[in-house]
């Protein structure tokens, strides 16, 4: 190995797609369109990945894990358990539909870092309507019900929020629900959803305008309601810097453009169901954990090319929006 390869910044995220399968027919995601990937990464490859990344990158590092619907992979828990071992800080999403006192229970004793819970809207018929799964909502607070009971080794526990259209009257009465109970709210702006193609009008389409908030002036209003209850000290996750992006991408979505450099590329790893590696979702892998080893992929000339890449990038991606690791 080089000098310069062996003095390169190491990653320290890494976010694992563990499956697309879903039980849902959320309005703003399309991985449940996905067709059954056979490819998909099985237990020995998830094992060894965790192994050989804890060995590349030592500790402390974070790590989260998110599908499709995560408890809908096969040994979910048993891997969650491993991380835990390896002494990895680790999060995990879920839509919270197969969670019942026997899996609370598990999840709570596991030694999982932080559990988010996805809940849009106290209002079933919301809520269940952009998740397309009838008792969706009503899921998700039994679940918060069996973890006041089991209540474990876990600390923390997020109910996550896209901020659209059809929840806009929903949100702070949200906010404030979950602060009696003793759990953070996280948020996120609704963006083009999974699976559709590049396109910066997508709001304007038929197929997805309910989604956008008609309303800006409304939408303004709450973040900044957001932001007096974070200083309030309301547990909302987000940065207030994140909150006043949010104000301008929901302005305009088509003009928002970062102003700080892409976190991308010299930190982060993305790993999908199949296994292959990326710095960046919308550029090509950079490898595959199944054929070779990450430490390996990180440090390859396709890796540095990439990154090349995205140091030059000037694409108004709107997932950037999202990426709570921009420097505000």
């Amino acid at each position: 190995m080089d000098a310069q390869k062996k003095d390169m910044k190491r990653p320290d995220f890494c976010v694992v797609e563990v499956s697309h399968r879903c039980m849902f027919r959320c309005k703003m995601c399309n991985y449940w369109k996905s067709e059954e990937e056979p490819d998909e990464l099985e237990a020995p490859h998830l094992y060894k990945f965790i192994s050989s990344l804890k060995e590349f990158v030592g500790m402390p590092f974070e790590m989260n894990i998110s599908g499709g619907e995560t408890l809908m992979k096969e040994g979910m828990l048993d891997l969650v358990e491993f991380i835990a071992d390896q002494g990895f800080r680790f999060s995990m999403v879920t839509n919270g539909y197969l969670i019942d006192k026997a899996v609370a229970k598990r999840i709570a004793d596991s030694g999982l870092s932080f559990l988010a819970l996805s809940l849009d809207s106290l209002d079933e018929n919301i809520h269940d309507f952009l998740r397309g799964r009838k008792g969706s909502c009503r899921k998700v607070i039994e679940a918060l019900e069996f973890f006041d009971i089991y209540k474990g080794k876990l600390k923390n526990i997020t109910l996550q929020t896209i901020i659209m259209g059809q929840n806009l009257e929903s949100i702070l009465d949200l906010v404030k629900w979950g602060k009696d109970r003793q759990v953070s709210h996280s948020f996120m702006a609704v963006t083009r959803p999974n699976m559709v193609p590049v396109d910066p009008e997508w709001y304007k389409k038929d197929e997805f305008s309910f989604l956008w908030p008609k309303n800006i002036s409304k939408v303004l209003n709450i973040l900044d309601e957001l932001i007096k209850l974070k200083k309030a000290g309301y547990r909302i996750d987000n940065p207030i810097g994140q909150l006043e992006k949010f104000k301008l991408y929901f302005s305009d979505p088509e003009i928002f453009v970062r102003d700080t450099p892409c976190s991308l590329g010299d930190g982060i790893i993305h790993i999908n169901p199949k296994g292959d590696v990326y710095l960046c979702c919308e550029m090509e892998s950079v490898g595959n954990i199944k054929i070779s080893d990450i430490g390996k992929i990180w440090l390859s000339q396709k890796a540095e090319s990439i990154r090349e890449k995205i140091r030059h990038c000037q694409r108004n991606c709107a997932g950037m929006v999202n990426c709570y690791r921009e420097v505000f």
